[in-house]
């Protein structure tokens, strides 16, 4: 990937606020200060470098500030396709502040911001772009895909089957359709549909996964599980082929080496370091801090989603302030060894930044609020956490080691570095218990102020569950952490989310008998799990 997801400039994101201002003012004032910015320097220089070279061979050596929104429109473009969709997004919305009638840019725009899940904003760019060009076939494609993202099978159908008046072979809507076939509950309509645009030779890798997908999810809704389980297993092959070279590029140490090593560092650890306070560790702006731990499909969503609810709750959903404040702390023996005995001054200037972030991105500040900081993996930090916030109350989600182990590997994640180990069955499963083994041993050797919550309680109790779970943050019950589904509105940010607008099911309770023929070569990795978890075998 040539481009990160860091934001589009070298100046604060205020920069090209100044500039949305100045577009609903006068849109040449707004063209000279993007062109100023851009003159200033962009994060991505050499992306900038083709767009200027790319209009130099269409006849303009000399760019002006009457260009600003084109080479705006031009270099979000070029960093969608790159990878970087963040810095994507801020400068095609830039552009499109100053020429909001750009039709390519609408739908790069519309491409970023459905990619991101923010699945409204998609809408309302490519609305934009069918209005602009009322006959064009891939703003009314993509809509058709939105609506059924959204689970609006009806909406889905009538724009997908526009559509495909207009360009019978499109594959967007041919998705589109078959989606809202699946939601629609005719699966065999849907599976046909899918098997018919699977045997085409000139569908791209992208839209193969797409297809698979979906239609071992109609497989799994007719509960033949062996064909769905084969299609959930060719899907992730391609994601694997796909972003394999990428893991390789960037990653130098895998997300199961790393678990591996720090899992065997920690087993020959001795405890007292551990039990240590450093610096000023107490010092918290917030009136409560939590962190929100567990593995990937383990139910942290519902939690999350639950707990954000609570009038004196703030959540800090997956945004990785920690890491960011961190970095390396957790890289290679040595710097473990530093983390044991880390430096008073380095850990309060860790922790200052810690909050500072914090307080950037929650509007209104955190004084008299619980702060609930949720990222799954941070499992694999709690040395970290340990070190820096020792009286930070931790919540562990648990969840049936089958059920967890099957679902990262059946669920469609954006790929990064901890889920690409998901592709596979058998680095799921060994990805599962390297981490619950490196938590177990934290928890022996480290003072967490730590409670399990299991998804299985919560689902079927959830008042008395969350309840307890209030009172061990210290809060008091508020009702209105019973509307977790209305919160998530239109944006699917996992696949969690989708399914929590359903509201509270135990429906991926067990899950994992129906595929028991599947999970059978990693049950002896889980079965540990399922015993120390008290499971039912």
């Amino acid at each position: 990937m040539a481009a990160s997801t860091a934001g589009a400039a070298r100046q604060p994101d205020d920069g090209w606020a100044t500039i949305h201002a100045a577009a609903a003012r006068d849109r040449h004032e707004a063209a000279k200060r993007a062109f100023d910015m851009l003159r200033a320097g962009l994060e991505y220089p050499d992306a900038l470098a083709q767009v200027f070279r790319a209009l130099s061979t269409e006849g303009r050596p000399r760019v002006t500030a009457a260009d600003a929104a084109e080479v705006l429109a031009r270099y979000g473009g070029l960093l969608a396709r790159q990878g970087g969709l963040d810095a994507a997004r801020t400068a095609l919305e830039a552009s499109l502040a100053i020429d909001p009638d750009n039709y390519a840019a609408r739908i790069d725009a519309g491409t970023v911001t459905f990619m991101k899940a923010d699945l409204a904003a998609a809408e309302a760019h490519y609305a934009a772009a069918s209005a602009l060009r009322p006959g064009e076939i891939e703003p009314l494609a993509a809509r058709a895909a939105i609506a059924a993202r959204q689970g609006d099978p009806e909406t889905a159908r009538e724009l997908g089957m526009a559509a495909l008046v207009l360009a019978p072979g499109n594959v967007t809507a041919t998705l589109a359709v078959a989606r809202a076939e699946f939601l629609h509950g005719a699966t065999s309509g849907c599976i046909a549909r899918l098997d018919a645009l699977l045997a085409r030779p000139d569908i791209n890798a992208q839209n193969r996964v797409a297809a698979l997908d979906l239609r071992a999810d109609a497989h799994d809704a007719q509960d033949a599980c062996a064909a769905a389980f084969a299609d959930y297993t060719a899907r992730n092959a391609l994601l694997q082929a796909a972003n394999a070279p990428r893991v390789a590029r960037e990653l130098p140490e895998r997300r199961i080496a790393q678990a591996r090593r720090l899992t065997a560092w920690f087993d020959a650890a001795p405890a007292a370091a551990w039990q240590q306070r450093t610096g000023d560790a107490g010092a918290c702006p917030a009136a409560g801090h939590a962190f929100l731990i567990g593995f990937p499909r383990s139910g942290t969503t519902l939690l999350e989603k639950a707990l954000a609810g609570h009038s004196d709750v703030v959540s800090l959903e997956e945004l990785d302030h920690l890491s960011a404040v961190t970095p390396g702390w957790l890289d290679n023996d040595a710097a473990l060894q530093r983390l044991a005995t880390l430096d008073a001054a380095i850990a309060d200037a860790a922790r200052a930044e810690y909050w500072r972030r914090v307080e950037a991105s929650v509007p209104g500040g955190v004084a008299g609020r619980t702060v609930v900081d949720k990222l799954p993996l941070h499992s694999v930090a709690l040395p970290v956490i340990a070190k820096l916030f020792p009286d930070a109350k931790i919540l562990l989600a648990l969840r049936d080691p089958r059920d967890v182990v099957l679902s990262c590997f059946r669920r469609r994640f954006q790929i990064n570095a901890a889920m690409f180990e998901f592709l596979t069955l058998d680095g799921a499963a060994a990805y599962y218990d390297q981490v619950m083994r490196l938590v177990q041993r934290c928890r022996a050797i480290m003072p967490l102020n730590l409670r399990d919550v299991r998804h299985e309680t919560l689902v079927r109790d959830f008042d008395a569950e969350l309840g307890a779970v209030l009172g061990f943050l210290g809060l008091d019950w508020d009702p209105a952490v019973r509307d977790f589904a209305a919160r998530i509105g239109g944006r699917f940010r996992t696949p969690s989310d989708v399914q929590l607008t359903r509201g509270l099911t135990d429906s991926g309770i067990g899950q994992w008998r129906r595929y028991a023929a599947q999970l059978a070569p990693v049950q002896p990795v889980l079965a540990p799990w399922v015993d120390k978890f008290d499971y039912e075998k």
